[in-house]
């Protein structure tokens, strides 16, 4: 499996790309233009900010590598293991509490009846 940054990094720049090529298709046939008035502005930024954005994700930014990790598959795993075990830890601090949470319920019913 590809790690999270790679595959982003690749989606980032292929989104991009994409934008910029539909962009300069629009310029092409005069649907758009590079004035500042229209949107075609807006898709040119969009473009460059994703294009962008994937180059310094590829760079190794540590704001990016922050959102997207570039861990291999092992890693990852001890990762995931990691966070499922945190999970279930709440989990059951949610279930004790909720147990007393019916026990006093249930003893406050049976105190009145």
């Amino acid at each position: 499996m590809m790690p999270p940054a790679r595959a982003a990094q690749r989606l980032l720049m292929g989104g991009g790309a994409a934008v910029l090529f539909a962009w300069a298709m629009g310029l092409q046939s005069s649907r758009t233009t590079v004035a500042g008035d229209g949107g075609g502005t807006a898709i040119l930024l969009l473009g460059a900010v994703l294009m962008l954005t994937g180059v310094a994700l590829g760079q190794r930014s540590a704001a990016m590598l922050r959102l997207f990790p570039d861990e291999g598959d092992a890693a990852m795993e001890v990762r995931l293991q990691q966070e499922m075990a945190d999970l279930e830890k709440d989990e059951q601090s949610s279930r004790a509490w909720a147990r007393l949470e019916a026990d006093a319920l249930r003893s406050a019913l049976d105190e009145e009846a």
